[in-house]
């Protein structure tokens, strides 16, 4: 392979997998479960549902019968990129659905319960057009991680719950950008050709968790998620330019610590704060690793940094039948502005949740309605060279709003 086609390819790497790695981000809030989500994710105390699998397996040990839930959340992102000239340009908003199923059961104890959860923690998709600012850097980003975890929860004594989850990690990821051929050739822009990065892997993590009752109306929680890593095997092509390469590569999924407080003042109103870390420091560089013989490792810096996401929510029983539910989140952005990238908008977040529980017989509603407020965040970098590899650039000020609805229906049998 000639000197300027392995140039053409590490160039369109740099500018690729790390922003597919980072698509909408490694973790998203508010889709693992109808009920936690109305309550802003306040929930690994109250832990009371199928979804303690989720959100703290501890939680299964009060999780009576045997149940079934399956759930969903339907989402979109607008986001709006004004240029320092004061042009404007939007991303293409695309509705999408995220899954979550949960089954568990007591096994005929009053001490204990397992459980299997599938959900999607991380993923969802971005999109700019071919021929936006943004062409250059992603056209198309999405990053898709399924969980397919085992869990139990176990009652030791009258005031403490323990359990733990076995997390088996699918993931797929692709990225789609554009090349600037022409910068080569003296005519930046005028030959643009389509790249294209896919790959997918899989990995095993796993959860602990554990719930302590101070008082009748005090308890506290605590989980740790393990981090771990997803081995990429995939391809690259720049079809204009005839290369084709498979490509092996690995990114991190940092650990995660959450940390919360629940109190009932009444015997109808339940109120939690939770505080959520997230360890993105440890998160390595991506290496992306040729197969082709000649072609050299693409290595991009992420710098990412720990972030905290703060979670309030409250419940009230309006009556035997119907819970009403209220939440709030505020979310730390994990990226500086010299890795930013407009595949992921990132920035703090504020999140206004509310929902209810409707209960007949055997068989109970949830709804929760979701609306995020991102930061306003004003964006001055050359990420992985790119005004200088291009004929384009991502500076200027990015404004984020993101609409979400969920719906789950659990039967008790």
């Amino acid at each position: 392979m000639s000197k300027t086609r392995t140039g053409l390819t590490v160039m369109a790497i740099m500018l690729a997998w790390g922003a597919t790695a980072r698509a909408n981000g490694y973790k998203i809030l508010g889709v693992r479960s109808v009920k936690a989500t109305a309550m802003g994710e306040a929930f690994i105390v109250q832990a009371d549902d199928p979804s303690a699998i989720a959100f703290n397996p501890a939680g299964l040990a009060q999780v009576r019968g045997e149940q079934v839930s399956l759930q969903g959340t339907v989402c979109n992102a607008y986001t709006e990129r004004t240029a320092p000239t004061g042009e404007e340009t939007d991303m293409e908003d695309t509705w999408q659905t995220v899954p979550a199923f949960y089954a568990t059961a007591d096994l005929g104890r009053d001490d204990m319960a397992v459980g299997l959860g599938v959900t999607l923690p991380n993923g969802l998709s971005s999109e700019w057009s071919d021929d936006s600012f943004a062409r250059y850097v992603a056209t198309y980003s999405s990053l898709t991680v399924a969980d397919i975890s085992p869990a139990f929860g176990l009652r030791l004594g009258e005031r403490l719950m323990i359990g733990a989850g076995l997390d088996f990690y699918w993931s797929e990821a692709r990225l789609e950008n554009m090349v600037d051929l022409g910068l080569m050739a003296g005519a930046p822009g005028a030959m643009d050709a389509e790249s294209k990065l896919t790959g997918d892997g899989t990995a095993w993590g796993g959860n602990l968790g554990a719930i302590y009752q101070l008082t009748p109306r005090h308890s506290v929680g605590l989980t740790y998620r393990l981090p771990y890593s997803v081995e990429y095997d995939g391809t690259y092509t720049l079809a204009a330019a005839g290369i084709r390469s498979d490509v092996t590569t690995t990114v991190d999924f940092p650990a995660v610590v959450v940390v919360g407080y629940a109190f009932r003042p009444t015997g109808r109103w339940k109120l939690e704060l939770n505080a959520d870390w997230t360890d993105w420091q440890a998160v390595d560089d991506i290496r992306v690793d040729f197969k082709t013989p000649g072609m050299t490792p693409a290595t991009q810096e992420l710098d990412l940094r720990n972030t905290v996401a703060y979670k309030l929510g409250a419940e009230y029983r309006y009556s035997d039948h119907l819970d009403l539910r209220l939440g709030y989140i505020y979310n730390e952005n994990a990226t500086p502005e010299e890795t930013w990238r407009p595949s992921l908008p990132d920035t703090d977040m504020n999140f206004f949740m509310t929902g209810f529980g409707y209960r007949v017989k055997q068989v109970t509603i949830d709804t929760a309605l979701q609306l995020v407020f991102y930061e306003k965040r004003t964006i001055d970098n050359n990420v992985d060279m790119n005004e200088a590899r291009s004929s384009s650039s991502i500076d200027g000020t990015y404004r984020t709003f993101a609409p979400g609805l969920s719906v789950g229906a659990t039967y008790r049998f």
